[in-house]
């Protein structure tokens, strides 16, 4: 593949990472601030467990992240690995 086409598939990974995390983290507070704001609804409570929601909601969001950000590191690690047991390592291609 070439340099220019891999540098816009690598774009569009983390284009599209980034857009995941965004709507992610949307809908997460989004859903907070509803399933607060109708709890406090039903107990007249208003303030108290849409705050918490939104809080849910934030912790959600990142944790998504964290889940998805493990999942890329550990599949690159793996890659690296096989590459280096192949002898593929783009490193020594560069060396030599």
């Amino acid at each position: 593949m070439s340099k220019k086409k891999l540098q816009w598939v690598n774009f569009l990974r983390y284009a599209n990472l980034a857009i995941s995390f965004g709507l992610t983290m949307v809908a997460a507070v989004f859903l907070g601030i509803y399933g607060g704001w109708w709890v406090d609804r039903r107990l007249g409570t208003f303030p108290v467990f849409m705050l918490i929601g939104i809080f849910l909601g934030v912790g959600a969001g990142f944790y998504s992240l964290w889940s998805e950000l493990a999942g890329l590191t550990e599949k690159e690690s793996k890659k690296k690995l096989k590459r280096k047991k192949d002898g593929n390592d783009e490193n020594d291609a560069k060396r030599e």
